[in-house]
């Protein structure tokens, strides 16, 4: 992996955007387990009490007692046991017991807790761009699914994708980047590989959209025929949806196959590497309803992840444009640059300058 290049991170508006990000998978973090992870500069800790399994607790990864590293602990009676003096910590960071000690517990003797939610299996705590903010509660929730709470949904599957270089700026970019799509994903490759299928093509219009319901939520869809051999064939027609929950750090990619059912795959992004805010895991995991068959699903799967590989290859070495010289058709662009300031730190904002003259001014 290339080393962190200072200049392409300071052509961005900032290095970290503020938003909610994964840090493991349900299967990751087991009841009774406990886990160490950063995230922009903050040291943290994850634990789940083998009493109430399904309660994920994220703290401050140093014990407010004297430092010690809380990771380095265990999970005993509920709570997460300092390594160090024994200090018990429960779920909400209140220390619960002292050994040593028979004074009593005040509130104040507690670790910093965060704001973390399991979100169909995906575990995530929501970091802000603004540091004196972080102590306040999340802007928005990440919105669950009915069908997968309700059990017509069924996972399917999860992969860790590994470390990619991105700014988390350039998934949401991306989508309001129409003319790409015909150039970088005009090919047809087979499934989770670079291959590309011979005489098969990809014609797509793509339309980039605000929620109406939650301004924090943003996405594109996409209307894709294929073509064999230079011909037409709508039969083949079909439209993705992709959702970006917050900056881009949580994406919903949502696929209907008619008189069969749904699939939804969830795509998150977690600058976890410390000193280099572009280097990000990727996760993958997804969902479908009973009927649809499990070979469609791995099909449409890996062909999204195929086709990604494409993007992260130009992610991994551009520059961000401040004033970009764009085309007409290209106005969806700015009008994404000017929701997605919402997510940068608020002196950043305020000195960014989004909108950018076109190439025909």
């Amino acid at each position: 992996m290339p080393p962190p290049q200072p200049a392409q991170v300071d052509s961005y508006p900032a290095p970290f955007v503020g938003g909610w990000y994964a840090f493991a998978h349900d299967e990751e973090l087991r009841p009774g387990a406990v886990m160490g992870f950063e995230i922009d500069g903050e040291k943290l800790v994850a634990f789940r009490s083998a009493t109430q399994p399904h309660e994920v607790s994220v703290l401050d990864r140093h014990c407010p007692h004297l430092g010690a590293d809380l990771s380095q602990g265990q999970v005993t009676d509920g709570c997460l046991e300092c390594p160090f003096h024994k200090w018990r910590f429960g779920c909400d960071g209140q220390v619960n017991s002292i050994p040593y000690s028979k004074a009593p517990l005040r509130l104040g003797l507690r670790a910093r807790r965060w704001w973390s939610t399991n979100f169909h299996g995906v575990l995530c705590v929501y970091i802000d761009a603004n540091r004196d903010r972080r102590r306040a509660p999340p802007p928005y929730p990440l919105r669950r699914f009915a069908n997968i709470d309700d059990g017509r949904a069924v996972l399917r599957g999860r992969r860790d994708g590994g470390l990619c270089r991105l700014h988390i700026a350039e998934l949401a970019e991306n989508s309001a980047d129409v003319p790409h799509f015909q150039y970088l994903h005009g090919h047809m490759n087979l499934p989770f590989t670079r291959l590309r299928i011979p005489g098969v093509t990809i014609s797509h219009d793509v339309e980039w959209f605000r929620d109406p319901d939650q301004a924090e939520f943003a996405g594109f869809r996409d209307h894709a025929v294929l073509h064999l051999l230079g011909r037409r064939f709508e039969g083949t027609k079909a439209t993705a949806e992709v959702r970006f929950f917050g900056p881009g750090s949580v994406m919903q990619f949502g696929f209907t196959f008619p008189k069969l059912g749904d699939m939804v795959l969830f795509q998150t992004h977690t600058p976890e590497v410390p000193g280099d805010p572009m280097m990000h895991r990727v996760r993958f995991r997804w969902f479908a309803d009973r009927t649809v068959p499990r070979a469609l699903v791995s099909y449409v799967v890996g062909s999204w992840m195929s086709q990604l590989q494409a993007d992260l290859d130009i992610w991994a070495n551009k520059f961000y444009r401040a004033r970009p010289m764009l085309m007409p058709e290209e106005s969806q662009l700015l009008e994404m640059r000017r929701w997605y300031k919402q997510f940068y730190p608020d002196a950043t904002t305020q000195r960014a300058d989004p909108v950018a003259p076109r190439a025909d001014a």
